[in-house]
């Protein structure tokens, strides 16, 4: 607080190339949490330039003064706040919130000076999103949230034991998944036209089909129970004796987001992988009711038969970088008796 209190304008602004209260809390802190992408206006004052203006100089956000010493003078009081109300024996979140600085801005210094009570999760909007999925009170001031996504963390026998950032990394890629997720596949490098063994295909799937699908099933019991979604294990559905469905067991990715699984158990070839699907999975991944929930469980195996790795694929984010060959058509007709 001392530190806060004698700090100065030239000590707090980003743009002069020197490590600033603003650098720090931006890109020098940027693996606890990232900020980047709005302007530097979300500081209040800084020194720098514009798109209209070329010219380096102060420049404040009018809402805290009238010039860059004023601006200052309104932003170093509002931060000087903020960290006193972080401090108090009992939290005041509707007052923490009502804090006239940025909401970027604000979320990342609570996380930074009390990690132990704010997880560093700063857009509103995922905050929203987060407390759903947790189903926390809705409408609750950012601030609460999160502190109460801190308070689910050490509550989960498994995530207890994370580091924020891991935690916060769980979060965004299981529920706040970027658009396009970049995934380890790519197209072949050739494209062969192979025959088919037919019984060789069935005689794998008979072999290593069951294997996959138990790790499968256990992988995603563990994956709900990694979650917080515990309840959720009760409700999976094995769909493997209804091929009509289209994939194996219906899950979830949140209470109210259906998960579609469709196990497959892939070989390695000499210049790629592959798995085999029927025109049903294929349709029934692409429909508008599936596309957005069918995965592909893709499992991979040892030298001994033994499932070693599991990786779990939107099937729309797969196709284009996959190479998609016919193995088999069914013929059908009937025939004209001749009288």
């Amino acid at each position: 607080m001392r530190s806060l209190r004698n700090l100065t304008l030239r000590e707090y602004v980003a743009g002069h190339g020197t490590p600033s209260f603003c650098n720090l809390a931006e890109s020098g802190t940027k693996a606890w949490a990232n900020i980047q992408g709005s302007t530097s206006f979300k500081f209040g004052v800084y020194f720098g330039r514009t798109r209209s203006d070329p010219i380096r100089k102060y420049r404040f956000s009018e809402r805290y003064g009238q010039n860059p010493k004023k601006a200052f003078e309104t932003v170093k009081i509002a931060l000087l706040y903020l960290v006193n109300f972080g401090s108090a024996e009992r939290l005041d979140f509707e007052s923490i919130d009502a804090n006239p600085l940025s909401q970027l801005f604000k979320a990342k210094i609570r996380s930074l000076y009390f990690p132990d009570l704010f997880l560093a999760v700063c857009s509103s909007e995922h905050l929203e999103m987060l407390g759903a999925i947790m189903r926390f009170r809705p409408n609750l001031p950012s601030s609460q949230y999160q502190n109460h996504l801190l308070k689910a963390k050490r509550q989960n026998p498994v995530t207890r034991r994370w580091s924020a950032p891991k935690f916060m990394a769980f979060l965004y890629t299981v529920y706040l998944r970027p658009e396009p997720i970049e995934l380890p596949i790519i197209k072949p490098r050739t494209k062969k036209h192979r025959r088919v063994d037919f019984e060789d295909m069935q005689k794998q799937k008979s072999e290593i089909g069951r294997r996959a699908e138990k790790y499968a099933l256990w992988w995603e019991k563990a994956r709900l129970a990694g979650a917080g979604l515990e309840h959720l294990i009760c409700k999976i559905q094995d769909r493997r004796e209804r091929p009509g469905y289209g994939h194996d067991f219906l899950s979830y990715s949140t209470d109210n987001e259906r998960r579609y699984i469709e196990v497959k158990s892939v070989a390695k070839l000499s210049d790629a992988h592959r798995f085999f699907l029927s025109d049903n999975e294929h349709q029934t991944s692409l429909s508008t009711q599936h596309r957005k929930g069918y995965y592909f469980y893709l499992v991979f195996f040892g030298a001994q038969g033994i499932p070693l790795e599991l990786q779990a694929v939107l099937a729309y984010h797969l196709y284009p970088k996959a190479e998609m060959l016919p193995s088999s058509y069914e013929v059908r007709f009937d025939r004209k008796w001749l009288k």
